[in-house]
């Protein structure tokens, strides 16, 4: 970069600014509020202010054994109060009796005086005052001061500002009362006040939205306009089925399935996505959309994202589909390849199709395609459930998860649908106690697991990984299975991604039926295994996992009428460990972790949205920008459902922008 050394080059790039234009979107982390100066004597404990005085005394004390530290005593004419700098020796040099200094920072008290540590100052000169108004603070690294941040800003955002892009046309701005974008970046990095700064943010916020939610919903597909299936959701298929329950569907699922209802019965196709905590009921509404084709004479298919989380599905498909006259068939990476199997879905001779990706197969050719459920949705992207729906003509579409997800996450990610929630669970589901216990205390968790199984019960254990890592101490589902078979009192089953399906489906079933009682497992077992009488659940170096994740494996156990235990085995060594580990311990509802999830780690990390492409916000706060998410996600549909392929000359810097962030690995994941 022009002018700028190849040292601070190198630090700026660190910073992301590896051009002199990328130093308009390095947002200031924060404004210091410095509108007005105060007098010293008005000054109140805990304020934060803005001082100018004369330096009366400066002391540097390089100590022993303690911090070296700066005392510098300001007086204002109306009082005097003390600056503090520790390990601050280059500062003594610069810091000399009678200089005459701004300083902006918190008053504390020490003793009987009034003190600043580490004010930000400002050497003035005689009858200068300081510069007013909001001072941004910028992201820094070791090689460069905020000082010199600013310097650079001032000299340069002049001449980059008006070379900015409006990629938001005149239409949308007016609807929203938005202001243009290069007012926005100004005032963003320089405002004069609040109000500014505020409106500024606004815009940036709703662009933000805006671009993902954009690049979303075009690439879906969805926004145009389709000729879809007209559904039976209340066809006799349906009806048997609902009749056959031995249970009432839970007020939850009634409202959830009579929205997809309302939808399937329309030409229009339908994009759904149907979010449910653990064990609430997603599998009765998910048949019943399956149902809605068949009985209209049509294929349904259902996607889920792993061979056993599949078999699983299968298996209880095959238990409430098949007395009534449906047929499944079962498609994954060991199956798809028999031929036999892809001839009867291409004649019709196979109602529902259960299937990992194996679906999207070119081999895979379905006669009557009408429904596509997607289970686990954010395992999967945009493009990779397009390609599903692309074997029909506009099939209606529902997507599930059982990964909470916050509202505002939901409409990001899922932007292209809508959203129905299931609340509560169904009745007679046994409460869950979590306990989290130090390694010391270990022996407790798996004495509760012997009394399980002495009592008829089943318990799982869960390990992060395959192997056991000695050297970042994690224990291995293989080594530990071995463990406790050499012990007895109990019959243990192992199973974890490398087995093959036909010995994970055998496993899983002896744990089903009860040959064996206790089941060591990595994170495979984290979605779709449900075996009521399982009422514990320990899992080995808890803190390994996120928060939705280990609130997915504790929904393992809890799912009969018997009292439940999950037990976090773990010695956290991290804040933000101790925080997930905590969260679990106090809370069951799934929502509500997702927001905690959210606040602990920021959206680009919850739920591995990262690697699925939402790499996170740089001005948008999720859980307190919903409304203007709303706004944004609402523009981008209205347009895109005017201008599907944004040919109009308007939209020709919008496209360009949109594409832009197709390219960029912040979206491309997401989508692909």
């Amino acid at each position: 970069m022009s002018g700028i050394g190849p040292k601070r080059a190198e630090a700026l790039a660190k910073l992301g600014v590896n051009q002199l234009g990328d130093l308009v979107e390095l947002w200031p982390r924060r404004h210091r509020d410095r509108t007005r100066t105060t007098p010293i004597r008005d000054l109140i404990e805990g304020g934060t202010y803005t001082i100018v005085g004369r330096v009366r005394q400066a002391s540097f004390n390089q100590g022993t054994g303690k911090r070296p530290t700066l005392r510098v005593l300001l007086d204002d004419g109306s009082g005097t109060i003390s600056l503090i700098f520790f390990n601050a020796g280059w500062l003594a040099k610069k810091i000399q009796p009678g200089n005459r200094l701004a300083a902006s920072g918190t008053v504390e008290r020490f003793g009987r005086g009034l003190t600043m540590s580490h004010p930000d100052i400002e050497h003035l000169a005689e009858e200068q005052m300081p510069e007013l108004g909001l001072i941004p603070i910028y992201p820094l690294t070791a090689e460069i001061s905020q000082r010199w941040m600013s310097d650079l800003m001032k000299r340069e955002l002049p001449t980059l500002l008006p070379e900015a892009t409006e990629p938001l046309p005149e239409s949308v701005r007016s609807q929203y009362s938005l202001p243009e974008r290069t007012w926005a970046l100004r005032h963003q990095h320089f405002p004069e006040n609040g109000d500014q700064l505020e409106a500024s943010r606004r815009r940036l916020v709703f662009d933000e939205f805006f671009r993902i939610g954009l690049a979303v919903h075009w690439l879906s597909g969805r926004t145009q306009e389709a000729s879809g299936w007209i559904q039976r959701p209340d066809g006799v298929l349906a009806q048997k089925f609902v009749a056959s329950l031995p249970f009432q569907m839970t007020a939850g699922q009634k409202t959830a399935w009579s929205e997809i209802a309302e939808d399937l019965a329309q030409p229009r196709p339908m994009a759904r996505l149907l979010q449910g905590d653990v064990g609430s009921g997603k599998t009765v509404v998910a048949v019943l959309s399956l149902l809605a084709a068949v009985d209209g004479g049509h294929q349904a298919a259902f996607m889920a994202p792993t061979e056993l989380l599949c078999e699983q599905h299968y298996q209880v498909l095959v238990r409430y589909l098949e007395p009534v006259g449906v047929r499944v068939g079962l498609l994954t990476g060991q199956t798809g390849s028999r031929q036999n199997l892809r001839r009867d879905l291409e004649r019709h001779q196979i109602d529902v199709a259960v299937g990992t990706q194996a679906l999207l197969s070119d081999q895979v050719a379905f006669d009557d395609l009408s429904v596509v459920v997607v289970d686990e949705q954010h395992r999967f992207g945009v493009r990779q459930r397009a390609r599903l729906s692309g074997k029909a003509q506009a099939p209606d579409v529902l997507v599930m998860t059982a990964t909470p997800i916050p509202r505002t996450m939901a409409l990001t990610v899922f932007g292209d649908l809508e959203v129905s929630q299931i609340h509560g669970s169904p009745p007679g589901r046994s409460p869950i106690t979590t306990i989290h216990l130090p390694y010391r205390e270990r022996k407790q968790a798996y004495q509760a697991v012997l009394k399980a199984v002495r009592a008829g019960g089943r318990a799982y254990v869960v390990c992060p990984l395959v192997n056991e890592n000695p050297e970042l101490e994690l224990h291995g589902a293989v080594e530990l299975a071995e463990g406790m078979k050499s012990m007895g009192g109990w019959q243990v089953g192992l199973v974890h991604g490398q087995l093959t399906m036909e010995e994970k489906t055998q496993v899983m079933q002896a744990f089903r039926e009860g040959t064996v009682n206790v089941l060591v497992a990595t994170s495979i077992i984290e979605v779709g295994v449900d075996v009521p009488e399982a009422t514990v659940i320990v899992i080995e170096n808890a803190e390994r996992f996120g928060i939705a994740q280990l609130h997915q494996l504790r929904g393992r156990v809890g799912r009969g009428t018997e009292p439940s235990t999950c037990f976090l085995l773990s010695d956290p060594r991290t804040e933000e460990g101790k925080e997930r580990l905590k969260a679990l311990v106090e809370h069951q509802d799934g929502l509500t972790l997702a927001e905690l999830d959210l606040a602990i780690r920021g959206p680009g990390e919850v739920l591995g949205l990262r690697q699925h492409g939402v790499s996170g916000f740089q001005l948008a706060r999720p859980l307190t920008d919903l409304a203007i998410l709303e706004e944004a996600r609402r523009a981008a549909r209205r347009l895109l459902a005017e201008d599907p392929e944004l040919l109009d000359p308007k939209h020709q810097a919008l496209k360009l922008w949109m594409l832009d962030a197709i390219e960029e690995n912040a979206v491309q994941q997401v989508l692909s």
